[in-house]
């Protein structure tokens, strides 16, 4: 993206590195803080939540100010190509490290760019302070160049949006970044503005007082259950103890997407998605106990089944997508056992691992051409358990998400709530930053790349530990799919081929085209870190199966 200019700074407001000055330049005069004092506030608050990275693409002015804060207080800058990119990476980093997730941005159409990567956060859950500067309050009325409302732009994707001004803007930031981790998690905005008074912080919220007549009427329907199905979600993922409590229960438990390896894939009984690949399962329950799944996670279907539903989750939820469930609100840790009490039921031995092996086994395809199938089984033989996978939306998806086995949660990510295209590469960037020396494996489509192909070069300037594997198709197999008459032709879905691994050579990445499942293999083989892509020629042949088995 081609960043506006940001006017050479006067004489006068050069002097912003002093904590605040006396403006002149109007008959009125107005004490106005300096931008490196908000800089300097903004760079407390992240490091008091533990942040270590900052991401972003500066434009000049007050957002250089975040950034040489940043470097004199020991947080690292990371520039990356993109502002969306900017946000994935610095969610995910937050994420996987129990912080907050920073990026810094320009005004105008760094702002405007930084859209997705904000929404990302916001429904994907995951903890990100975006911080812009903006067209200053005094003299908006007369600068018409890059002056946009942010706050009116950003408010329907964000937690909270709001100015970082003259009045306690160390208040301001601390309760940007705490509102930015507390649950549900998700994306907070800052203009950065050192000439008006700024927002007031935003509110707090106190814990949820726990129902104990919900509570009640909860552990009564487990107990009389004698075939109930846990489910679980996003936020029970970081709960002490889940995998162990649920399988001593000898439950079957369905996870969704972003729960994936909360209990262990070997011993669940697959995947939640709302779909009909987990149906055959939820027929035979007499109850479904959704402990910590948010109702952003799952596709927009109907619920089909009679089986009442219990909610447990730590936060107020909304639990329409299930019908009229029982919501049980309060800590897992006091609720789950509570709920779970001494669970009977009179499930076969071993009905998860078959609900499991049934799931995948639909989702089989038989040989043929060289397919998705074959790719994910080759990366993930060769790879070890601590490999966190970023897969990216699109139809590699459904094929991945199951067939991967994730031994602990927070290994497999991807953007479930927003599901938006353009994730798994500036996530498998946070991620590698987050989790140094431990290998990261984004899977991505052609479609999903052509959006993030300059932050390859992020990847090799960092020198990350990171394979690339393109589907290449060259196609939105997906959508594809999903086409019917009437709604265009190829030229609506499909591409030409493109040579990633041209591409990638020529950023400094080791890259490889493979064209079949030996190639592959013989590339895997090779004991190698750092940089890598590998472009592999699939047939799409085998999307549509898959889709009709997950999604009916």
């Amino acid at each position: 993206m081609i960043q506006g200019t940001t006017p050479s700074p006067s004489p006068r407001t050069e002097r912003h590195r002093s904590d605040a000055f006396l403006d002149t330049s109007s008959t009125a005069s107005v004490v106005t803080v300096g931008p490196r004092a908000l800089a300097t506030a903004l760079v407390r608050a992240w490091r008091d939540a533990g942040t270590s990275v900052l991401f972003g693409v500066p434009g000049g002015g007050a957002n250089l100010d975040v950034v040489g804060a940043a470097a004199e207080d020991g947080i690292r800058f990371v520039l990356t190509h993109d502002e969306t990119a900017a946000g994935i990476m610095a969610s995910t980093h937050g994420l996987l490290t129990g912080t907050v997730g920073a990026a810094v941005v320009t005004r105008g159409p760094g702002a405007t760019a930084a859209a997705t990567g904000l929404a990302q956060a916001t429904l994907d859950r995951s903890p990100l302070l975006l911080v812009s500067d903006t067209v200053p309050e005094r003299s908006a009325a007369r600068v018409a160049h890059q002056r946009i409302d942010e706050q009116a732009m950003t408010r329907p994707i964000a937690k909270w949006s709001g100015t970082l001004g003259t009045e306690n803007p160390a208040q301001v930031a601390a309760a940007a970044v705490g509102l930015a981790r507390r649950g549900p998690a998700g994306g907070v905005h800052l203009s950065m503005d050192p000439t008006a008074p700024g927002s007031s912080p935003p509110p707090s919220s106190a814990d949820a007082a726990l129902d104990e007549g919900a509570t009640d009427r909860a552990s009564a329907m487990m107990t009389r259950a004698k075939r109930p199905v846990v489910l679980v979600g996003l936020a029970a993922t970081d709960h002490p103890g889940l995998a162990d409590a649920l399988l001593a229960t000898g439950l079957p438990v369905l996870c969704t997407y972003q729960a994936k390896g909360a209990v262990p894939d070997a011993r669940s009984a697959g995947l939640f998605t709302g779909g009909v690949l987990e149906r055959p399962l939820l027929d035979r329950a007499d109850i479904v106990l959704a402990v910590g799944v948010d109702p952003v996670e799952l596709i927009p279907a109907r619920w089909p089944y009679e089986a009442p539903v219990v909610m447990l989750h730590p936060e107020p939820v909304d639990g329409s997508w299930f019908g009229d469930p029982e919501i049980v609100v309060g800590p897992l840790a006091t609720t789950l056992p509570t709920v779970l009490g001494d669970a009977f039921h009179r499930w076969e031995s071993g009905t998860a691992e078959d609900a499991r092996r049934e799931a995948l086994d639909t989702l089989e395809t038989g040989g043929g051409e060289f397919g998705p199938h074959d790719v994910v089984r080759e990366v993930a033989r060769a790879v070890g358990s601590s490999t966190t996978l970023t897969v990216d939306a699109g139809a590699h998806m459904l094929v991945a998400m199951p067939f991967w086995e994730a031994t602990a949660p927070r290994r497999v990510l991807i953007s479930n709530g927003l599901a938006t295209m353009g994730f798994s590469l500036p996530a498998a960037v946070g991620a590698a930053l987050a989790r140094p020396g431990s290998p990261v494996v984004c899977f991505v489509g052609d479609g999903g790349l052509g959006m993030t192909l300059a932050e390859l070069e992020t990847v090799v300037r960092l020198d990350l530990d990171v394979t690339v594997v393109v589907f290449n198709d060259a196609a939105l197999s997906l959508i594809e799919i999903k086409q019917t008459d009437g709604q265009g032709d190829a030229n609506a879905v499909r591409y030409g081929t493109t040579d990633f691994a041209a591409i990638a050579s020529g950023m400094g990445m080791r890259a490889t085209i493979a064209e079949h499942r030996q190639a592959l293999r013989h590339e895997l083989d090779q004991a190698r870190t750092g940089p890598r892509l590998i472009d592999v020629r699939i047939s799409p042949a085998t999307y549509a199966h898959v889709l009709t088995a997950t999604r009916g």
